[in-house]
């Protein structure tokens, strides 16, 4: 599945949104957006996906996801099994943090929280405990209501300590929105090509630039080069099939924009610290 530009539409009774979401199953469906994420996970339990961050999650996972940042989740079992894989979710925009802490002293502090949340934020089972049922009650919440909880969570959220999840090169600072239209436009064509030998010259081609102007605005607002961010999408996206599936480590690397087994090796281990082969084993697939 390939990553892609989720398009967050807010309610036209709203500043903000909130998503209940209920599957048999969570699928790898790699994607980013230039709003703040919070999501809640209940019985779940599989892989997370955050930039270049690849762990474990359980029932409770409660993480916080800055701007721009792909990430994904992909289930592999239910604690009870008659009961769906459930998320919450909730999406606020940075001019909407901004807004609150510049309008309001109370929440001054929260700029700080956001920024380590580029990389991404999860939360102990402590944290997650505590806010559950606030999280719980926004699904029947009018729209003040809901501000309300939301502005609840986030006041807990700022004395909680998170565990950071990716990379320093995947904490992008928020372009203006006179950027941002572009700077979307150009993930989402690494996200949807990124399998095609994709060059810097052709991504310049489709943003209607030159391959300089578009390698300095990259790395202004993402704080890597093209070419990098390209290899951990790739390589993000190698990681989901060694561990979803059975086949062989070649056609993964193949069918992920690796032409050369020996060079998809050098940089997975570059990347990763371990080889494919230890990956696989690592991350063995659950008995049926």
């Amino acid at each position: 599945m390939r990553a892609f530009h989720e398009h967050i539409e807010t309610p036209a009774d709203a500043s903000w949104r909130f998503f209940h979401r209920q599957l048999d199953a969570l699928p790898f469906e790699w994607h980013f957006h230039p709003e703040y994420e919070l999501t809640l996970t209940i019985n779940s339990a599989g892989k997370r996906y955050v930039g270049d961050h690849l762990g474990s999650y359980q029932s409770g996972d409660l993480v916080l996801i800055g701007p721009n940042l792909p990430h994904s989740w992909q289930s592999l079992q239910r604690p009870d099994p008659a009961a769906p894989h459930t998320a919450f979710v909730l999406w606020f925009s940075q001019d909407w943090v901004q807004r609150l802490s510049a309008g309001f002293a109370e929440y001054r502090a929260l700029p700080a929280l956001l920024n380590r949340a580029r990389q991404g934020l999860a939360f102990d089972a402590a944290t997650s405990t505590a806010l559950r049922p606030a999280i719980e009650a926004l699904v029947e919440a009018p729209p003040r209501q809901r501000l309300a909880g939301l502005l609840g969570i986030l006041d807990q959220l700022l004395s909680a300590q998170g565990q950071t999840l990716a990379s320093p090169s995947f904490a992008a600072e928020g372009p203006p929105p006179s950027d941002q239209q572009q700077l979307s436009a150009v993930l989402e064509q690494i996200h949807q090509r990124f399998a095609e030998p994709l060059s810097l010259a052709q991504l310049a081609a489709r943003a209607h630039t030159s391959p300089a102007t578009l390698s300095r605005f990259f790395r202004r607002h993402m704080k890597q080069s093209v070419h990098h961010y390209l290899t951990q999408v790739r390589l993000g996206h190698a990681c989901a099939d060694l561990i979803g599936s059975e086949q062989p480590i070649a056609l993964i690397a193949e069918r992920n924009g690796f032409s050369n087994l020996a060079n998809f090796n050098r940089l997975f281990r570059k990347y990763r610290g371990e080889t494919p082969s230890e990956l696989r084993r690592r991350f063995p697939q659950p008995s049926p």
